[in-house]
Order: structure tokens, then sequence, then C-alpha cells
């Protein structure tokens, strides 16, 4: 019998032992905080069609569709409320982040092993496959890719929330100013995620931050402002940024890597949920149709180059939105020169 030791009980992790299924096989998740024990603000992940159509193939994408809110659309706007771009139509859900751990962990199979424990050393696991589905920081990368393979600081800092009302729109909208991002979403349960990105800085707690970024969000539209008045800190998170090193591959001997411990990326493009969940589904798969060394060299081979790539463009796309003072004044010229204008 084989066996599969998935470090990180995370969206990665758990998609991952939702799809793998092989009855002969022992599946154990290690995670370092125990379900009933974690707190997590609901805020907005934006599943796109790719990442749909992968928990369509493990039989939740119906759940997903019916538990979140669909969004065709995306807006970006200038600090001044001019529209600078639109997406075309697009078909994406907005599901809380916290519903959707729920729907996953839910939806295990009764055989998979679940161990609350923080991994010191992952050499030291038992088993013909170890995933990394431990984030950016991960220890399985780590021990495996070496520490100069760790991500490094992208530099900027992240506030997200969500409110009680609903004052997205019914769209996705974000307001680019100098040095300074603010997004809004709707979320299921008539709620607004919120988030905002700007130069890194260091807060003694969450409140300190929301002080800041309402004094910011000043010379934004009143939308903004609107958001932030309902903010409180205990449903606000703060954090970085971390990126990954490009890696040639994803395995390693035994180990492999899924989500944003193979590409942790800044989340611009909406996109670092979505390819954890591929990443998954995909190595699922594959495992319960060859033996590992077969199927952890495929995945390899099928996942490297599309979330490198995503990753890269995202971190594009962070710079250009995050652009201060001359920069980001040509940056709105730029993007009002641009055809089919709204």
């Amino acid at each position: 019998m084989a066996a599969v030791e998935i470090v990180g009980g995370g969206i990665a992790g758990l998609t991952l032992a939702r799809a793998l299924r092989r009855p002969d096989w022992t599946v154990t998740v290690r995670e370092r905080t125990a379900p009933e024990t974690r707190r997590e603000v609901d805020t907005a992940f934006g599943m796109w069609r790719p990442a749909m159509h992968a928990l369509d193939a493990i039989g939740l994408g119906e759940t997903v569709r019916q538990q979140g809110i669909r969004v065709t659309g995306a807006t970006v706007r200038a600090a001044d409320d001019r529209a600078l771009l639109r997406s075309g139509p697009q078909d994406i859900v907005m599901i809380g982040r916290a519903s959707l751990h729920r729907i996953l962990r839910e939806s295990l199979p009764e055989s998979v092993i679940w161990r609350t424990e923080e991994i010191a050393d992952s050499h030291a696991l038992d088993a013909e496959v170890v995933v990394g589905a431990d984030g950016a920081r991960s220890a399985v990368r780590r021990d495996h890719w070496g520490e100069r393979s760790a991500a490094r600081v992208h530099g900027a800092t992240v506030l997200r929330g969500v409110i009680e009302h609903d004052l997205s729109g019914g769209e996705v909208t974000e307001y680019w100013g100098s040095g300074t991002l603010f997004g809004i979403t709707p979320v299921p349960g008539g709620r607004t995620n919120w988030f905002t990105a700007f130069p890194g800085r260091r807060f003694a707690d969450a409140e300190e931050g929301l002080s800041h970024i309402r004094t910011v969000a000043r010379g934004f539209p009143s939308r903004v402002s609107d958001v932030l008045a309902e903010a409180t800190a205990e449903q606000t998170v703060v954090s970085g940024i971390h990126v990954s090193r490009g890696l040639r591959s994803f395995v390693r001997g035994r180990a492999v890597l899924i989500g944003d411990a193979a590409h942790a990326m800044t989340p611009n493009l909406g996109r670092g949920a979505c390819e954890a969940i591929r990443d998954a589904v995909a190595l699922g798969t594959l495992l319960g149709r060859y033996e590992p060394s077969e199927a952890l060299a495929r995945y390899s081979r099928r996942r490297l180059i599309a979330p490198q790539l995503i990753r890269a463009a995202s971190s594009v796309v962070a710079r250009v939105a995050l652009a201060e003072g001359r920069a980001a004044e040509a940056r709105n010229r730029l993007a009002g020169m641009l055809p089919h204008r709204p």
C-alpha cells in the first residue's frame, strides 16, 4: 500500500486530498492549525473558468456555484474615478475563502487522515509521495530544494477584509492611485469584499492599518471611504506578499510542490487560489492513474510553465498598479489611449 503525505491543509492540500481517490493508498494531511481553531476572515476568492472546470472534475463545481456569486466583468479606474480598463465578458464565481475551506473539508473521503502538527523536517515523513502544499514559505520546498529557493519578499503590504453590506455594484472594481490600489468585489451573503495594497509598512495591529488606509482613501472616490467606514479590525487581515523564485521542476525525488509552495504570486490577477486548485486536481488525477514516479514526472511537465507565466504576469501588473507619481500619470494616460475604452 502506497502512502501520500500532504503537508498543508489549505486550499491546495484539501483539494488534493479530495482529488486523490485511491482506496488502496494511505493519504494523510498534516496541518499545524486544527480546523476548529482556525480563524479566517471570509474574504473572497475569484474562481475563473479553468479553476471551475477543475472543481467540476472532482464533483465540487456545482456546490461552489450555488454557494458563490457570479460576476461578469471587472473595471480598473483611476483614483479620480475615470475608467481606465475593462475586461471582456467573464464568468467568475466569487466565494468566501472560509466557505471554500469548509466545502473542501466536508468533501474529504473518510479514509483521509488528518494530523494537527507542524513538520520540522519533511525528509522524515515515511511515504512514497511527500506533497508541499504549505504555502509561500514552504518547509517542503526548503527541505528538498534548499534555502536559496525560498520565496522573496515582494515589498508591498496588503489589507483585506469584509463588510456586511454590498457596496460592490455587483462587479469587481479596482482603483489605481499613486502607489496605492484599492479593490471592491461582491461576496455571497450581501457583503462586500475589499482589499488594498501599497508600499510595505509595518503596523502594530489591524486597527492601525485601517487608520492608515482611511487617511489615504481620501484621495479616492467616496465609495472607497464608505467601505472603509464600515470596516472593523476584527474583519481585517494585514499581510505582506511573498513571490516564489522560478523552478525548473516542481518535483525532486519523492517531493512535489503545489499551489503557493510551487508558484506564490502577487494577488493582482486573482489567480493564486485558481492555480492551486488546478495543480491539486492535476496531481490527484495523475496519481490515480499512474504509479508515483510516473505521475510526478507527468505532473511537473503538465503544470510547470503556465502558473509560472501567470506569476510573472501578476508581478508586472503589480508594478503597473502600484506606480507612483509621474509613472502613475503616464500609466493613466496610456490606458486612456487604448481602443474600446469604456
